[in-house]
């Protein structure tokens, strides 16, 4: 349950990116006639995994600002939209305009992003896993000498996501939980604490 004002942003986002999806593609065209559960209750989910991060949250691949502006809406502080579209980041700024929430909007590609300490990497329906963790890690990298803590990962994945753990644990040790997702009953929601290399020589 949200509280009225909530409520009323979330319909003051549906309404402008219907409006809006007549002349940009923000979502999928089969999606917006269940926009309320594909896009909107899928990234609520959400906020009960985020409520207690206390720095920085990054929102790769914003897109139509799912799931990183509807968590924003719901009180989240620190969040960062990133997103290369222009054209999506002018639509990104009207909604928080809109709602007066407070974000920070990054117009630039994962790999060109500057180093910020941040607690939390969300994303959904970006990439599969593997290039995911390749843009963590590119990002991650950029850190200043000083050791920071690798992010937290928190992912929205749908019916491809044993594969793609298989995949990640063949160069990857994760250290992770999944939870089903409310709305994709093939989906799971992936909590990834750490991530290191696996060492690849191997003693006989």
């Amino acid at each position: 349950f949200v509280s009225r004002e909530t409520f009323e942003n979330l319909c003051v986002f549906h309404k402008t990116l219907v409006k809006w999806q007549n002349s940009i593609n923000l979502i999928s065209k089969d999606s917006v006639k269940n926009i309320w559960e594909r896009h909107f209750l899928d990234s609520a989910q959400l906020y009960k995994y985020v409520r207690g991060i206390k720095g920085n949250i990054f929102d790769f691949g914003s897109g139509a600002g799912f799931p990183g502006l509807v968590l924003a809406i719901m009180g989240k502080k620190n969040i960062h939209l990133v997103e290369s579209d222009q054209k999506k980041c002018v639509f990104l700024k009207e909604i928080a305009m809109l709602t007066n929430v407070d974000i920070t909007i990054h117009n630039c590609r994962i790999e060109n992003l500057s180093n910020i300490d941040v607690d939390l990497i969300t994303c959904r329906a970006l990439a599969p896993l593997n290039k995911l963790v390749d843009y963590v890690e590119i990002f991650v990298s950029k850190s200043l000498k000083e050791k920071k803590n690798y992010p937290k990962l928190l992912f929205l994945k749908g019916k491809s996501y044993n594969e793609e753990l298989l995949e990640l644990s063949k160069n990857k040790k994760i250290y992770f939980k999944d939870y089903p997702s409310l709305t994709d009953k093939y989906g799971k929601i992936l909590y990834i604490s750490k991530i290191e290399k696996l060492d690849t020589k191997y003693e006989k």
